[in-house]
């Protein structure tokens, strides 16, 4: 699993990221604290405390996740 830290400012935000994600092939997780979530799941992300950074956890190969790290640049941190 590749870890990332990400951060959102806005609902809009939360929104795109999820259906950007949902687009993806493979397993992908946000994780707060010692809480998993499905990010590809609206309800699932929005369970989560959201004020402060998450870890994203990518099940992919390491080509597969640099292109989809590619297209959610602007919320790494």
């Amino acid at each position: 699993m590749i870890k990332k830290s990400i951060k959102f400012t806005s609902v809009n935000e939360i929104k795109d990221f999820v259906n950007l994600t949902m687009t993806q092939p493979f397993d992908i997780d946000l994780i707060a604290g010692r809480y998993v979530a499905d990010a590809k799941s609206i309800l699932s992300v929005f369970g989560l405390d959201l004020d402060s950074e998450v870890t994203l956890g990518i099940h992919a190969t390491e080509e597969q996740a640099a292109a989809y790290l590619g297209k959610i640049a602007k919320y790494l941190v």
